[in-house]
């Protein structure tokens, strides 16, 4: 996105998980900088940048890197770049303040660090300008932050341009933030070696480039959910979960941690949840292979006889189905437990008795 933009760019190869490593390798040339391309910050202190001397350490490297796991990211590619001869590290973004219904050009003279830490330990080094959306980044206000950083002259003229680049990128695709962290300067001049952006979920429909990055990110498993309607996310334990409501899904889950118990996922079906979407979430379960599934329906807009009606037919069609407890109370909850009881299937009407029968199931 930077380069498609115009701000300046140290030169790069993209070293995807399933090319061929050593062919993309000699492309390039060395010492160079090796950069795990992954959805954390800090990515030094992690160890998932490194400098390299030879093209046999990078190679080595990328293959160590393709095998890491951090914080629940795989990484899926590497970023190859030339070293900059860097003599002065610098920070700027644009950035909206949702709350004051503002944008603010941010820029410091202490960059390649957490801006956050800088805030706190050096905030007069953070030069803030705010402007609306209407008016936009004006050359003033763009030359004034550069000013105010020690810019003058040449750079000076190259930083304003930068900086509205950063606005033409947050106008562009609705960012959030659009950050270069460090900005350099070199013999050559200022450009951006590390950067981030912070994109609006909300505008995916209107932007393809968000949508591609949502879709990158989701696992198979959060595809399905999405397409169904209802929230997941998958954890690591062996108890699958499904429930009504965010806040009774995430009580559920703070019960079953109390008592050293390990659910396997977060799923909320959602309000009103139909039959297709109930039994669609019990077939993302299964496929988790869980211990035990416990169901938890507080009944309001949705019915427990339909919940009771796509539990049948789940067990029905999946003949593998781990034992499956299942609390159901409120609407139609006489008609949903009747159903369930005339197939042999058990019903709880309060959830701590439930829970304990998950540990008996489980023991």
């Amino acid at each position: 996105m930077f380069r498609k933009f115009g701000i300046p760019l140290a030169n790069s190869i993209l070293i995807n998980k399933n090319d061929n490593i050593s062919e993309k390798v000699n492309q390039f040339s060395f010492p160079a900088i090796v950069k795990s391309q992954i959805a954390i910050g800090s990515r030094k202190k992690a160890g998932l940048i490194k400098i390299v001397r030879t093209k046999e350490e990078a190679i080595f490297l990328c293959k160590e890197y393709f095998k890491r796991v951090v914080a629940g990211f795989n990484v899926e590619a590497i970023l190859i770049e030339e070293l900059a001869d860097i003599e002065q590290e610098y920070y700027c973004s644009i950035a909206l303040d949702a709350s004051e219904r503002k944008f603010y050009l941010i820029a410091s003279k202490e960059g390649g660090i957490d801006i956050e830490d800088v805030a706190k330990n050096n905030p007069e080094a953070i030069i803030k300008s705010n402007f609306s959306y209407k008016e936009g980044l004006t050359n003033e206000i763009a030359k004034e932050v550069g000013e105010k950083i020690g810019f003058s002259g040449d750079l000076l003229e190259s930083a304003i341009k930068i900086f509205q680049k950063l606005w033409d990128i947050t106008v562009k695709i609705e960012a959030h933030l659009v950050e270069i962290n460090p900005l350099v300067l070199t013999p050559k001049g200022l450009i951006a070696v590390d950067g981030k952006m912070i994109l609006d979920d909300n505008a995916a429909f209107r932007q393809p480039i968000i949508q591609n990055y949502l879709d990158k990110k989701l696992s198979d498993f959060e595809k399905i959910a999405v397409e169904a309607g209802f929230s997941f996310v998958e954890l690591d334990g062996d108890i699958g979960i499904l429930a009504n409501g965010a806040g009774l899904t995430m009580a559920l889950l703070d019960v079953l941690s109390q008592l050293d118990l390990k659910p396997a996922n977060f799923l909320d079906v959602g309000g009103g949840a139909s039959k297709e979407r109930v039994y669609k979430a019990l077939d993302l379960i299964f496929k988790l292979k869980p211990r035990c599934v416990l169901i938890n329906i507080f009944g309001g807009i949705t019915r427990c006889d339909i919940v009771a009606e796509a539990i049948i037919q789940a067990l029905k069609d999946f003949t593998e189905a781990p034992p499956i407890v299942i609390r159901l109370i409120g609407t139609n909850e006489a008609e949903g437990i009747e159903l369930l009881k005339n197939e042999g299937i058990n019903v709880f009407k309060d959830v701590m008795d439930a829970v304990n029968k998950v540990k008996e199931v489980l023991a």
